[in-house]
């Protein structure tokens, strides 16, 4: 849950770090994640909700290297289908649905702020970068490339 790993929840439901941030220039980025988990914490997601709204948002047809994006949105779709049935089944009132897809933009920004400061911090210190843990280079080397300075 978001009370372990790194972050805590306060008995007033602001998510605070509990580990120094000392990222330069960072703060942007940290602010909106804080804010995203502030936000969707307020909505009191079922661990349910949470992994199928994780799931649909992993699943996202618009990513510019797929090669199949209209199987990839038929699998998303199933998936909203499945998230507001799992939202009914509680007697939710509250249309929650529309509140979670409210948050993608927020997400979208908040990748594009990482992967910025990803840029920025592989052209600072290459030599790091080029040493980040293998899954970390997998996720993000669609989007930045681990060269070698020095090969060019």
């Amino acid at each position: 849950g978001w009370g372990s790993g790194g972050a805590r929840q306060s008995s007033d439901s602001v998510v605070s770090p509990s580990f120094p941030l000392s990222c330069s220039g960072c703060d942007d980025l940290i602010g909106a994640i804080f804010e995203l988990g502030r936000t969707l914490c307020r909505l009191q997601l079922s661990d349910e909700e949470l992994a199928l709204f994780t799931a649909a948002v992993l699943l996202s047809p618009d990513r510019p290297w797929l090669t199949e994006s209209k199987k990839v949105q038929k699998l998303q779709d199933k998936i909203y289908v499945a998230l507001q049935h799992e939202i009914q089944k509680k007697h939710s009132t509250e249309d929650k649905l529309s509140k979670m897809v409210s948050k993608l933009p927020l997400m979208k920004t908040i990748c594009n702020l990482h992967l910025d400061k990803l840029e920025f911090f592989r052209l600072l210190h290459p030599e790091t970068a080029m040493n980040f843990p293998p899954l970390y280079k997998e996720v993000f080397n669609s989007e930045l490339q681990y060269s070698d300075p020095r090969e060019s």
